[in-house]
């Protein structure tokens, strides 16, 4: 901005607010006026269905244990050794 122009040339750059840091989750490329909003990365198991799951993660980390359905009683004929859930 030039308060001593009184003729638009052409060159006026409009403000683009974002998260203007590009380490943070939420970073915005063409921001150029920083919002104070960034988020963190936060890394962890980000599928619902995974026993592991993080309600608070945005990253995923691959870190995600799926459950495998079986019978987990070790004195049981149809016992699964892998199994994790009932």
């Amino acid at each position: 901005y030039n308060p001593l122009a009184n003729t638009n040339n052409g060159t006026c750059i409009p403000f683009i607010f974002g998260c203007t840091d590009p380490t943070m989750f939420n970073y915005e490329l063409l921001a150029n006026t920083d919002n104070n909003l960034c988020i963190a990365f936060a890394y962890g198991c980000t599928d619902p269905i995974a026993l592991n799951y993080c309600e608070t993660c945005n990253t995923d980390d691959f870190s995600c244990v799926l459950p495998i359905y079986g019978c987990t009683d070790s004195i049981m004929f149809n016992y699964n050794p892998l199994a994790t859930v009932v």
